[in-house]
This record gives C-alpha cells, sequence and structure tokens, in this order.
C-alpha cells in the first residue's frame, strides 16, 4: 500500500546476488533562466532510472544537458548508491518547490511525489501533459494503459506521468486458507470479510492457544491505521473539492477494524522483532500487504510463501501508486524539450529497464531480462530485517502465466493512491488516543475531519 505510499508488508533489505532491480525516482531542483538545450529537473534523491535516462537521451540529442538537482542532506546509502528518501530531505523538497514556483522559478521537470500538485494545477504552476499528448503525432497514446492515465487526471486534465508504479495486493497463504476451507472472492469482498477470513484460519491453527499465528505481521498502530486509510483514501478525500469524509460511517468502521485487529491480538504490531518471512515461511502469517512493483515483487512472494500463495486485490478496487511520477512547470521556457524528455522517459527503449510498466507493450520484454538476469547470476537471495539473520529463497523465472496475470493487473489499475503526507500525519496523531481507549471513534473521527477540512482549504 502504497503513497509516497510506502508499501507495508515486506518492509525488508534485500541483499541478493542477481543484482540490484530498481524502478522509480525522486526529485530536487532549483529554478533560473538557462539556454534553450538544457533541463533542469527537481528531485528528493537521483536513482538509477532516471540517471540512465539522463545520459542515454544526452547521446541522443548532441548538445543538449539535462542536469538532475537533489534535495537532500542525506548521506545514507541504500542498495547500489541509490539514497533512501529522509523525512527531513522530504520536507526540504517541498519547501524548496513551494517557494520555487511561487516565485516564478523553478525547475523544468519536477518529481510531483510529496507535492501538492493539485494545488499546483489550480494555480497553473503545472501543464497539462494530456494535451501534449493529445496534440503530439509522434506520440502513440495506444500503446499506454488509458485507465493509469484517466485514475491521475484531476479536473479533467494530466498533470503527473508515472515511469513505474506499483499496485496493491494482499498476500495469502494458500495452504492456510484450504487447511480451513476458506474460499475468497477478491472481485466481491469487504473488510468485514477479511476479519473474518483472518479469525477463521487464526482460530483453527491456534491448538488450544498455543501455537503463534497471527492474520498480519511487522504492522504497529501507525503503519496499519495509515495501511487503511490509504487503501480508502480516495473514499475520504477529494482534493478536486477541497472535501473531507472521515465522519462517515467508512471510516468509523476502518477506525474500529483496526482497534479490534489489535485488542484481539490479530496483527503482529512488533515491527523491530518480527521477521515477516520466517513468520510466512513457518506457516504463521495468514496474509501479509505488499505492493507489486514487477516481476521481482511477485517471484518472492511465491518464494517466500513456499506452500502456495494467493495474491489478492484488497477489498474494494484495484490501487496503485507511484514514487516516480513527474510534471512539467508552466513557468518553464523550454517546455517542449521537457516534454521530449518525459516521453523518452516513458519509451520502449527506457521501460523494458523498469518494473511496472505504463507502457503496453514491454512487459514481455520486462520477463525476458527478468529471466535472463536470473540465468545469468542465479536467482538466490536473502531477505532480512534489521537486525534479524537473513532467510535465503530461490527466484523463479516467470512463466507466461504470471505475465498474463501482470498485464491483466495493470489494464485493471484504476483508483491513485495519492495520499498526502499532512493528511496522513493528521490521522496518525488523531487515531493515537482512540486506540489507546482514550477516546471514541466518534470523536476522533471529528477532530480528524476539523484539521483536514481546515488544511484543505487553507
Amino acid at each position: 500500500m502504497i503513497k509516497n505510499k510506502c508499501g507495508v508488508g515486506l518492509i525488508l533489505v534485500l541483499v541478493f546476488s542477481m543484482g540490484v532491480f530498481t524502478a522509480g525516482c525522486d526529485t530536487q531542483a532549483a529554478g533560473e533562466d538557462h539556454n534553450p538545450n538544457s533541463l533542469i529537473i527537481a528531485v528528493v534523491t537521483k536513482d538509477m532510472y532516471l540517471d540512465t535516462a539522463v545520459k542515454k537521451f544526452e547521446e541522443l540529442h548532441p548538445g543538449v544537458s539535462v542536469e538532475v538537482k537533489e534535495y537532500t542532506s542525506s548521506t545514507s546509502e541504500k542498495g547500489e548508491g541509490v539514497r533512501a528518501a529522509d523525512p527531513g530531505d522530504i520536507e526540504k523538497y517541498v519547501t524548496a518547490m513551494n517557494t520555487q514556483l511561487m516565485s516564478g522559478q523553478g525547475s523544468d521537470i519536477i518529481l510531483l511525489n510529496n507535492l501538492p500538485y493539485q494545488t499546483y494545477a489550480d494555480k497553473n504552476f503545472l501543464v497539462d501533459l494530456g494535451g501534449l499528448m493529445q496534440s503530439d503525432q509522434s506520440f502513440d497514446n495506444g500503446k499506454y494503459y488509458q485507465n493509469i492515465f484517466e485514475a491521475l487526471e484531476y479536473k479533467d486534465k494530466l498533470y503527473g506521468l508515472p515511469v513505474n508504479i506499483g499496485i496493491d495486493m494482499i498476500a495469502a497463504d494458500k495452504t492456510l486458507l484450504a487447511d480451513s476451507q476458506v474460499q475468497i472472492d477478491d472481485s466481491n469482498w469487504d473488510w468485514n470479510d477479511f476479519v473474518k477470513t483472518a479469525e477463521k484460519v487464526v482460530n483453527d491453527n491456534q491448538n488450544g492457544g498455543t501455537r503463534e499465528m497471527y492474520a498480519l505481521a511487522g504492522m504497529d498502530e501507525k503503519r496499519l491505521i495509515t495501511t487503511l486509510v490509504n487503501e480508502n483514501y480516495d473514499n475520504l478525500v477529494d482534493p478536486e473539492k477541497k472535501t473531507a469524509n472521515f465522519t462517515g460511517q467508512e471510516f468509523l468502521d476502518l477506525l474500529n477494524l483496526s482497534k479490534y485487529l489489535i485488542d484481539h491480538k490479530l496483527v503482529n504490531t512488533d515491527i523491530d522483532q518480527t521477521n515477516i518471512m520466517d513468520m510466512t515461511a513457518r506457516g504463521k502469517l495468514v496474509f501479509n500487504f505488499t505492493s507489486l512493483t514487477g516481476f521481482f515483487q511477485l517471484q518472492a512472494a511465491k518464494a517466500i510463501f513456499s506452500e502456495g500463495v494467493e495474491l489478492l486485490k484488497p477489498p474494494g478496487n484495484v490501487f496503485f501508486s507511484t514514487d516516480s511520477m513527474y510534471g512539467i512547470s508552466s513557468q518553464s521556457s523550454n517546455q517542449e524539450l521537457a516534454w521530449k524528455f518525459l516521453k523518452f522517459l516513458v519509451s520502449d527503449d527506457m521501460m523494458t529497464q523498469g518494473g511496472m510498466p505504463i507502457n503496453k507493450s514491454v512487459l514481455p520484454q520486462i520477463a525476458r531480462n527478468f529471466t535472463q538476469a536470473i540465468q545469468e547470476r542465479g536467482g538466490k537471495m536473502i531477505i532480512k530485517d534489521d537486525g534479524i539473520p537473513g532467510q535465503s529463497i530461490t527466484l523463479q523465472p516467470p512463466a507466461q502465466e504470471d505475465v498474463d496475470y501482470m498485464e491483466n493487473l495493470l489494464s485493471q489499475a484504476n483508483v491513485y493512491i495519492g495520499t498526502d503526507q499532512k493528511i496522513i500525519s493528521i490521522v496518525q496523531e488523531e487515531t493515537a488516543a482512540f486506540l489507546t481507549g482514550q477516546k471514541t471513534a466518534e470523536t476522533t473521527a471529528q477532530l480528524i475531519q476539523d484539521r483536514v477540512s481546515t488544511y484543505l482549504n487553507e
């Protein structure tokens, strides 16, 4: 579950021998007048995909220079040369972008993640990319998942172009479900069905309370309520109308659901000690929230749930998020060149190097690339939580059914989880007292409603 949605579930450090598969982006920028053959891209932190795109684009267009400006003070490394975004860096980035855009300056291309881009759109700070797509005869709209573009529209216009997306899923232990004779129709289930299923499986496997068993793990109170809010965000907040719906029955049900899961010990909230993979491998975890961002995550889920995994969509729609959505500043003097670069970011050449692409034509090639990497370097990898010994698994090459499965998911992704981090912070702050029994659900919901409404209309 994702927005800057950090996918809740396998929040793990991945160390593996087959190399690093990356997708996504980050940003930073500062804007000044510059020559017509140069671009400035603003990000929080760079990533490998963006770096590769910049180098290739400059090679294809001699005389053009592309500068990526980072807004980060972080020096810690994550993976191979990719820094993890620090909350302080994100705050720094948001402040810088607000200041630059309000003052009439800014970069040509802006990473929109973590930014109130709807507000920017209302102030005419962003270019309508949908209009550019329609007027550009060299851009083949039919090659892309239109459902994803439509889900990202704001006031019938498209201001952000995602490079790759993550689709929220719930991984379930297939063997545990079968042993409890449980069948789930994820096209027609709700959160009550989720709880009933979890309780039945847990109770069937407790053996008089002597066996450790959880419905969910690795989620403290904040992560749990954040996950539930993320999955229902489009029903709780309407950025276009600047309205919130936290006093309705839907949110009250989510509050009570989170408290029920915690009070009845259906969720292991110990995020420091829980080894999700180990619990899963030993059949002690019924469900795990995760985000599919490519074949790596799909094959890893199959390997971790060694006795079989059933991937279910969360109750509701097929939700997706992205950590790599770019927009063009309306104040840029190089909008034509900026659009040319964004087109290149989602071209066949670049998209084959990504994870879950918005380009329909490249998924089979991504699967072949993944298969080749496994064959050349081996599929063995280690998954570990901080402070816990790593667990080894072996990834298998994706089969045609895996490609078909991913294509089907991408074609169904119809709700974008673009949560505002300020709103999530408000929810986390106000629900703390409720989850400890100090406030009622109704009082908590009203406090959140008032604060969010004020924020949306500032």
